[in-house]
């Protein structure tokens, strides 16, 4: 099928936050790679155009485009970098005040670097339109004043990840698991027998069955192509998560401890004061019961005492 703007801009318009969505545009882009130009042109119009809770999605699908074409040529690589510094301009700009959506934005630029697919002096063009007077992701690992390369030790609690955020990560993952895709099945068990027999291709000798057989030899090139690139897209999904699940779990090994500590202090506490309790109940019946002493008579006034010897 050729490239279709329309087509595209329909696909962008469709395009949501899980890895299937993204790894299926990404497998299709990569696939009209001869028409970059076109497509990179048609996602920064798109780009502009779209609400700003959106634009972090275009972000992700060019990661994926970038990094996943780069096996088959720098056409993505290219014109992506003609338009990233007004994107990023454009991205960072209308998250100002959302810093969750700057790091997401600070940490793709990070693998670029940390990956090299673009050049030093052009990722830290690109770093140059963060918002200034915020933190980046590296400075803040670090205390005011040191070196950034002199990491402090944090506790797991300054970096792990809430519940919140494993679920909706291992949810996501699952749905769009290309393990799970009984779509792709479907699609691979029709995929005939020769397609993967050379030996039969030699035995055929019909220009119109070679011609049918070719047609379905680029076609199942182009889907294996496409599962490829989202089992490996979910290869390092899973990795992240399985690191998430780790640092999580070490997290909550550590408050287990807090809370095992908070507790035989608390214990401790519960015993002195059972004591004082107990010490002040006895002292408090060793007193003597005012209440059951007698009452006595008054003492006689002195002179009623006197008056009685006078008569």
């Amino acid at each position: 099928m050729s490239f279709n703007t329309g087509s595209f801009v329909g696909k962008l318009i469709e395009l949501n936050n899980t890895q299937h969505s993204i790894q299926t545009l990404s497998g299709w882009a990569i696939h009209h790679r001869r028409n970059a130009q076109q497509i990179v042109d048609v996602w920064f119009q798109q780009l502009t155009k779209s609400p700003k809770e959106r634009k972090l999605l275009f972000m992700f699908l060019s990661n994926d485009i970038i990094q996943n074409s780069k096996r088959k040529g720098n056409e993505f690589t290219q014109e992506f970098s003609r338009v990233l510094p007004d994107a990023l301009s454009h991205t960072y700009k209308s998250a100002v005040e959302d810093m969750k959506t700057i790091k997401q934005i600070d940490r793709i630029l990070q693998i670029w670097k940390e990956r090299e697919i673009f050049g030093k002096d052009f990722i830290e063009k690109l770093q140059s339109y963060r918002p200034k007077g915020l933190r980046s992701e590296q400075s803040e690992e670090a205390p005011d004043g040191a070196s950034p390369t002199k990491k402090r030790i944090r506790s797991t609690s300054d970096s792990a990840p809430d519940p919140d955020t494993v679920i909706r990560s291992l949810i996501n993952l699952e749905r769009g698991s290309a393990l799970q895709d009984s779509r792709i099945k479907q699609q691979f068990s029709t995929i005939p027998n020769e397609v993967w027999n050379v030996q039969a291709v030699e035995k055929i000798t019909d220009r119109k069955r070679l011609e049918s057989l070719l047609k379905s030899v680029d076609n199942s090139y182009d889907l294996l192509s496409q599962h490829r690139i989202r089992l490996q897209t979910e290869f390092q999904e899973r990795n992240k998560v399985a690191a998430m699940l780790k640092e999580f779990v070490m997290h909550q090994k550590e408050q287990l401890r807090n809370v095992e500590s908070r507790l035989t202090e608390y214990q401790g506490k519960l015993q002195k004061v059972q004591a004082v309790r107990s010490q002040l109940q006895s002292h408090l019946n060793s007193l003597p019961d005012l209440t059951t002493v007698t009452t006595l008579e008054p003492l006689p006034e002195p002179g009623s005492l006197f008056g009685a010897n006078d008569d």
